[in-house]
């Protein structure tokens, strides 16, 4: 592979991961789980976008989605960032279904309404790619094969709420602020923490030199 938003030890790392998801035949012979956490803004989706368009038969889960109706949710847990805020049961069924071979449906959530107001169904997949702040928790490590790790500086995933939650999403600069105190200044560094001893891969994403390797442990 050969991709500026990789530094040589990140394309290597990749290489080897991608190597060993292609054949189709994993060890367990069924689909293996990929999680792809990390705080808010720091480049999940670019490396969950990437993987899907290299590994065969592949597809990609948003987290994101399971989080429960805005009205909905404890007082305590106002964001998608906080497990309390998820519809752990639907995700679990989802996972369950994902992990014995089976399609998926994928709730699809509107941040206007303020709830899923539909969901997608998935094909079944070899590998699947959850993408999203909660797979850095330990709710879900009993579903993981692989645990990836984005990370980035607070600075940049300041920076990337408020390009795209302010320009894409349509968020209030208050409420992007919000956000960002809540999820990435307190729910992630709480739930998310010990994920680093058991992620196999860790990349650190710069705003300007893309995405460099921290750590290594795929043991392949």
């Amino acid at each position: 592979m050969s991709d500026p938003r990789f530094c040589p030890q990140s394309q290597k790392a990749l290489a080897q991961l991608v190597q060993h998801l292609s054949p189709g035949i994993l060890p367990e012979g069924r689909p293996w789980l990929v999680g792809i956490g990390g705080p808010g803004g720091g480049g999940k989706s670019m490396l969950s976008d990437w993987l899907k368009r290299s590994v065969p038969n592949c597809a990609v889960l948003s987290l994101d989605d399971f989080r429960l109706p805005r009205n909905s949710r404890p007082r305590h847990a106002p964001f998608g960032s906080h497990p309390d805020a998820v519809d752990v049961s639907r995700l679990q069924q989802v996972l369950q279904s994902a992990r014995k071979g089976g399609p998926v449906h994928q709730p699809v959530f509107d941040s206007k309404a303020g709830h899923a107001q539909h969901h997608e169904l998935l094909p079944a997949a070899d590998i699947w790619l959850l993408d999203g702040e909660i797979t850095a928790y330990e709710m879900l490590d009993a579903y993981l094969d692989i645990r990836i790790l984005v990370q980035s500086s607070l600075w940049t995933q300041f920076m990337t709420r408020l390009n795209r939650d302010r320009g894409d999403r349509g968020c209030s600069l208050s409420k992007t602020l919000k956000i960002y105190i809540q999820s990435n200044l307190k729910d992630h560094p709480r739930f998310a923490k010990g994920a680093e001893d058991k992620a196999q891969l860790i990349f650190y994403r710069h705003p300007r030199k893309g995405l460099h390797l921290r750590k290594d442990f795929l043991n392949f």
